[in-house]
C-alpha cells in the first residue's frame, strides 16, 4: 500500500510540473515558445448532421498570386461536367483569386475536397470557409510560462481543439526596437461552429468567451470590411484622403483627414461617445484599447453603428 500511494503522489506531482514554466525552458526563444500551434493532418469538413442548407467550398490557385482570369472560369465549368462533380448548385467568384463551388449535400462537398485529379488537372486548392466548420475563444489568466504547444496538450474540452495561440503584445523600447510580450490571453479553436463554456488546463476551470477579430481595414482605399490585396477601389491618401498615395502627400500629418467621413475633426472624446452610447448601447460588448488610434477607434464605431442598424432591421 505504502509503494502505491508513493507511485500516485509522484505521478500527481509530475503532472503539476506540467503548468511550471520551467517545461518550457528547452525552447531557444520566445519565437518557437510561443508560436501558434496547430493540431496534425487536420483538415476542415462539414459534419455530416449539419443543418445547413448549402454547403461552400472555395477554390484558388495553387500558385497563390494567380488570379482566376475569363478562361479559368470556362475550364472549371468544362471540368464539373467532365467529372461529373455531384450536387453542384452553382459557382460565384469572391474576389479575383478565389471561386467559391456551393453543394447541395455535406457528403458531396466533403467529396469533392478529396478529388485530386479534377484539382490537380485545373491546378486548384479546394478548402472549406473556416467560418463554416470552426469557432475561435478567448481564455483568460494562462500562465506565461507555459508554451503554445503545452497549452494544447494540457486542455480538456467538450470540443475538438485544433489550434492554441497566446496574444502577444506588442512594445517599443527606448532605442525604438519592437518586442513582442506574451499576455495571459490565449485564443483557441475548436473544430466546432459552438463554443463551449468553459476549458480545463491541469484541472483549472476557464471561462471562454467569443472571440472578436480585429477591424480589416484596406490601406489601399481606406475602406473598411477588405484588404488592399483583394481591393478594386481608387487609391486614397491615408492623411488628406485625396486620390494618390500617401508617400507623396503635402498635406499636415498631424491634421489628418477620415477618408470614410471626410472629417477632420475628430478627437478621442467624439469617437469615445459614437461607441459607448449609453443610449442606443451601439457598444454593448466591444472594447477597444486606451491607446488605439483615432482611426482604429473610428473603425470601431462603424462596426458599433453597423450593428446596431443591423438589429433595428431584424426588430
Amino acid at each position: 500500500m505504502g509503494r502505491e500511494k508513493s507511485k500516485k503522489r509522484k505521478k500527481k506531482e509530475g503532472a503539476e510540473d506540467r503548468g511550471s514554466s520551467a517545461e518550457d525552458s528547452d525552447y531557444e526563444n520566445d519565437v518557437d515558445k510561443y508560436r501558434p500551434y496547430k493540431v496534425t493532418n487536420y483538415s476542415r469538413k462539414y459534419p455530416e448532421n449539419s443543418q445547413r442548407r448549402d454547403f461552400v467550398v472555395f477554390l484558388t490557385h495553387q500558385c497563390a498570386d494567380k488570379p482566376f482570369s475569363d478562361g479559368d472560369k470556362v475550364n472549371l465549368s468544362q471540368a464539373i461536367r467532365k467529372y461529373a462533380i455531384s450536387g453542384v448548385l452553382h459557382l460565384r467568384p469572391m474576389n479575383k483569386y478565389k471561386v467559391a463551388i456551393t453543394f447541395d449535400l455535406s457528403n458531396n462537398a466533403n467529396t469533392f475536397l478529396g478529388h485530386n485529379k479534377f484539382l490537380d488537372e485545373l491546378g486548384l486548392n479546394a478548402s472549406i470557409p473556416a467560418a463554416d466548420t470552426e469557432v475561435t475563444g478567448v481564455v483568460k489568466s494562462v500562465p506565461v510560462g507555459l508554451s503554445n504547444k503545452n497549452i494544447f496538450a494540457m486542455i480538456g474540452s467538450s470540443r475538438n481543439v485544433i489550434q492554441v495561440r497566446r496574444f502577444m503584445r506588442r512594445v517599443r523600447a527606448d532605442g525604438g526596437e519592437v518586442a513582442y510580450i506574451p499576455t495571459q490571453t490565449v485564443a483557441v479553436t475548436f473544430a466546432s461552429t459552438q463554443l463551449p463554456e468553459y476549458v480545463y488546463l491541469d484541472s483549472w476551470r476557464h471561462e471562454v468567451t467569443q472571440y472578436v477579430p480585429p477591424v480589416k481595414q484596406c490601406l489601399k482605399c481606406q475602406q473598411f470590411g477588405h484588404i488592399a490585396k483583394f481591393c478594386k477601389n481608387n487609391e486614397v491618401c491615408s492623411i488628406c484622403s485625396e486620390n494618390h498615395n500617401y508617400k507623396a502627400c503635402g498635406a499636415d500629418k498631424q491634421n489628418p483627414v477620415c477618408a470614410n467621413c471626410k472629417d477632420g475633426s475628430k478627437n478621442e472624446s467624439s469617437v469615445s461617445s459614437a461607441i459607448y452610447n449609453s443610449e442606443n448601447k451601439m457598444g454593448l460588448g466591444f472594447k477597444i484599447d486606451k491607446h488605439a488610434s483615432i482611426f482604429t477607434a473610428e473603425a470601431f464605431a462603424i462596426l458599433c453603428a453597423l450593428k446596431h442598424i443591423s438589429r433595428q432591421k431584424e426588430a
